[in-house]
């Protein structure tokens, strides 16, 4: 049997305590590998050590990310009218059937179920025969009098055509022509005043038709 001298002894105890002090750091101090990244107080993902993970040390970006969402106010014939946020670029039958579907005395022939949606848009669903009465007179450009137009029965100046444009007062096939193209270069309008930013369209004719079109 050996005997280890007093300075062998002293490298032992220190080999010892240096093993000793590796084994409790290796398991009190966290993984560098496994840190998790945390949003709104919740544990959205995490780095490293992921077993299901084909690529380790990367976080899921479709965790960190979201969809594009409209707001859109659907209101009428509708069985939940309310404001509703839908993915951009739909449609507003995909509004209604967000509201819950169109009820069964809805006049879809008065709508377009194709019309595309844009943020902060209102769109109503009307009745058949909603039998609303009618208001006061407004004078025409030709200084007849026109009935004011329910809300139901304005033209959308955002989705009507060429010839439902033709319809009103002081638009003829060239402005109504004009409307479209430049529905179609600038997107939807946003207010009815925005009408004297197409050419050939003044202040005077909007006043006119004012109460007889929506942009909703």
């Amino acid at each position: 049997m050996f005997k280890l001298t007093p300075r062998e002894q002293k490298l032992v105890i220190l080999l010892g305590c240096l093993l000793l002090l590796g084994l409790v750091l290796r398991f009190t101090l966290p993984d560098p590998d496994g840190v998790a990244i945390v949003k709104g107080g919740e544990n959205v993902a995490a780095v490293g050590n992921n077993p299901g993970s084909n690529n380790p040390g990367a976080v899921e970006e479709n965790a960190l990310v979201e969809d594009n969402k409209i707001a859109v106010h659907v209101a009428g014939a509708v069985s939940r009218p309310g404001v509703y946020y839908v993915a951009e670029g739909s449609r507003l039958y995909e509004a209604v059937e967000e509201a819950g579907g169109y009820l069964e005395d809805a006049d879809l022939n008065r709508v377009n179920l194709a019309q595309p949606l844009f943020d902060g848009q209102r769109v109503e669903i009307p009745l058949k025969n909603p039998g609303e009465p009618g208001s006061a007179a407004v004078p025409g450009a030709d200084g007849e009098n026109l009935s004011l137009a329910s809300e139901q029965d304005r033209v959308n100046i955002n989705t009507a055509s060429r010839a439902e444009l033709e319809t009103l007062p002081g638009i003829g096939a060239v402005k109504a022509a004009s409307i479209v193209s430049y529905r179609e270069r600038h997107g939807p309008f946003q207010r009815i005043e925005d009408l004297v930013k197409v050419s050939g369209i003044g202040e005077k004719t909007v006043e006119n038709i004012r109460d007889l079109i929506t942009v909703y």
